[in-house]
């Protein structure tokens, strides 16, 4: 069973598991398929740097091994800042129920850069979300950084974008200009220099 995100709103919890979006489940997507003249379906392999071995796909994975070349586990890994200070890390948002408080403008929705969206199906919290813009922060593991997130409700249903703030600085309007019908417009015409040409 997919894990639920727990959003509170007015003193109720509504409980809905996210789904993500992405562009195969929109568009689609086509593959290119080899074949061999058998019309079997080919399998892609590596050579090793000496050519002395062929290996298969999903044959090579990545480690983290330190100094001695010990393998080290990940979740042994901290993260630290350019000064040498530890950064703290943010808990997942599916870990404790979401405080749904602070609302926001469309404006200040749509000046984001989306990472990603997740369809939230649950009638109730849709009723109750109604036309508000809600915003949180939102984390989807435990990671040193979070996005911010938003439930929003849309005529295709509820969703939740997780982005990151990007203000777009408005310079300047367009200046108008005004045209003076009655000012009469002179056409000055040179004089040709046939010497020039």
């Amino acid at each position: 069973m997919a894990k639920e995100l727990i959003f509170s709103l007015s003193g109720t919890d509504y409980a809905a598991a996210p789904v993500k979006l992405d562009r195969k489940k929109i568009y689609g997507w086509s593959a290119l398929v080899a074949t061999d003249k058998n019309g079997e379906v080919c399998s892609s392999a590596y050579l090793s740097p000496d050519d002395a071995l062929i290996i298969p796909s999903g044959g090579l994975k990545q480690a983290t091994v330190d100094d001695t070349g010990r393998w080290v586990d990940k979740a042994a890994l901290k993260a630290y800042d350019n000064d040498g200070n530890e950064l703290i890390l943010y808990p997942s948002s599916f870990d404790a129920p979401i405080p749904l408080t602070q609302t926001v403008t469309t404006e200040q929705f749509l000046d984001n850069d989306w990472e990603a969206v997740y369809q939230i199906v649950n009638d109730e919290l849709a009723a109750a979300v109604g036309e508000a813009i809600y915003k949180f922060d939102f984390n989807y593991r435990e990671s040193t950084n979070h996005n911010d997130g938003y439930l929003i409700n849309t005529p295709s249903g509820l969703f939740l974008f997780a982005g990151d703030p990007q203000p777009f600085e408005l310079v300047s309007l367009a200046e108008q200009t005004t045209i003076d019908e009655n000012e009469e417009v002179i056409e000055e015409i040179d004089e040709l220099d046939f010497s020039m040409f």
